[in-house]
């Protein structure tokens, strides 16, 4: 008896045979022969097929969706650009797969349903494993003085194309910097207080919907000194020495200070730096003059705001007696 028999609900079926033999025309005693068949259990993956970033797990969930009873699930894979993937069975597919190159690599899983030792029809799932972008940022850390701009450029080095850069931003003893995306960090910082303060960026590649590995980039911000003179301007006579002290009111430490200076109807001021201008200044004509100094002040290579003092320069009227000498009578003027 070969007759290919199918099952024609969710559980087993018999087909009972009465086999009577004959000879001579005469039959025999009849047997009965039943076969039982089973039905096979089909399989269906929810999702059937499968997005994912490398490093991310599968999600695939197996179900029998025929009514037969008992059905467990096995697979093969085959992988291409991607590691990770394994032979298995279960219900559910969860592995950790890794893009090997630097570009979408798939991990194709054939899943056999089984039940009662009876495989049904093998499906196909395809899972896409994309590649996760680096990023690298220059420079990799960056200070700047109170009031200037960022300069940090963004690039992805592990081939992956279409990279972009999103960031979030912890600023300490500064303002001005903000979350945000592109490919370059431009942003005015400002430091809020006599000390330096930073902005701490943490900077996400993304490729495809992939984040990569984020980085960190700290940007110091160092603050401006003030100067302040005493006196804030001065007159002096010509052949006098100035007298003007510079100091810092707003607290940042490390102050110097530099001056250049323009000179009209003076000589004796020059350029320079310190704490004290100390110049002796000389008129050069018969009408007063000027010195113009304009002191900067600088700390940690910052430069503040200059300021302005003046010196004049008085110039010394001379005496001339006429008669040089004289000789006169008592009581005569």
């Amino acid at each position: 008896i070969n007759q290919t028999l199918t099952a024609t609900g969710s559980t087993a079926g018999t087909a009972t045979y009465t086999i009577t033999p004959t000879a001579a025309g005469c039959n025999g005693t009849p047997i009965t022969v039943i076969v039982t068949v089973n039905p096979l259990p089909d399989v269906v993956a929810a999702p059937n097929a499968e997005t994912i970033c490398s490093g991310a797990t599968t999600n695939i969930n197996l179900s029998t969706t025929n009514g037969v009873a008992g059905a467990s699930y096995s697979w093969t894979v085959v992988q291409s650009n991607v590691s990770g993937a394994t032979a298995g069975f279960g219900a559910t597919i969860n592995q950790t797969l890794t893009a090997t190159t630097s570009s979408s690599g798939t991990a194709t899983y054939t899943i056999t349903p089984t039940s009662n030792g009876c495989a049904g029809t093998p499906i196909v799932v395809v899972v896409t494993v994309n590649p996760s972008p680096n990023v690298v940022a220059l420079p990799a850390s960056q200070t700047i003085c109170s009031g200037a701009n960022t300069s940090i450029a963004l690039s992805t080095t592990n081939g992956v194309a279409g990279a972009t850069y999103s960031w979030t931003v912890v600023q300490s003893g500064v303002s001005g910097a903000t979350a945000s995306s592109g490919a370059t960090i431009n942003q005015t910082l400002t430091a809020t207080g006599s000390t330096a303060g930073t902005a701490t960026y943490t900077i996400t590649p993304t490729a495809a919907g992939c984040n990569g590995t984020p980085i960190t980039v700290i940007v110091t911000v160092n603050p401006l000194p003030d100067v302040v003179a005493a006196p804030n301007a001065e007159t002096i006579c010509s052949g006098a020495t100035t007298n003007i002290n510079l100091s810092t009111t707003n607290g940042v430490a490390g102050a110097t200070y530099s001056w250049t200076v323009a000179q009209s109807n003076v000589s004796g001021a020059t350029a320079g730096f310190g704490t004290t201008i100390n110049q002796t200044l000389t008129a050069t004509t018969s009408s007063s003059g000027t010195a113009t100094y304009t002191i900067t002040p600088t700390s940690n290579g910052c430069a503040g705001t200059p300021i302005v003092v003046v010196v004049t320069v008085n110039p010394t009227p001379n005496v001339v007696a006429l008669p040089a000498s004289q000789t006169i009578c008592s009581g005569a003027n």
